[in-house]
Order: C-alpha cells, then structure tokens, then sequence
C-alpha cells in the first residue's frame, strides 16, 4: 500500500501531508508501514502511526514534517523509513 502512495506524483503527496488533513494521512502511512512490513516490523512506527491519529496536535507536527521531508527528499522519512 505505502508503495503506491510513493509512485504518487510528488504535488499530490504534498497536497495529502498539508497540515488542515496530512496528520490523518501521516498517521495511516505509518501504520500501512507497519502492516506492510516495510520498516521490518518497527513498533515505534505503529506506536506513532496510534499517537498521531489519536492526538491532533503530534498529528500537526509530523504532518508538517511529513510535507517538509516529501518535499526536500521526495519521501516520508522520519519514523517511517
């Protein structure tokens, strides 16, 4: 799943990660990472996937980190990798 999103063109990710609706896509992405046994099984990714849809304002931040991150290295890199 979080292979498709990356084959995404690189304006539609940064219009999913602003920050008004990107906390809820950061916080699936990460737990799609998890699913997809991308990030070998990480728990702090599923953990923060949980916290960053359940608690807006760590939602805010990574979304911002998120659209920072995608928009210098054209990927999700923080926690996610």
């Amino acid at each position: 799943m979080c292979d498709k999103f990356n084959q995404l063109d690189k304006i539609i990710r940064i219009i999913l990660f602003i920050p008004f609706w990107g906390w809820i896509v950061s916080g699936v992405y990460r737990i799609l990472k998890f699913i997809d046994g991308g990030n070998n099984g990480n728990i702090l990714t599923l953990i923060l996937g949980i916290l960053i849809i359940v608690i807006p304002f760590v939602g805010l931040v990574f979304s911002i980190v998120d659209l920072v991150t995608t928009i210098t290295n054209d990927k999700v890199t923080f926690f996610a990798e």
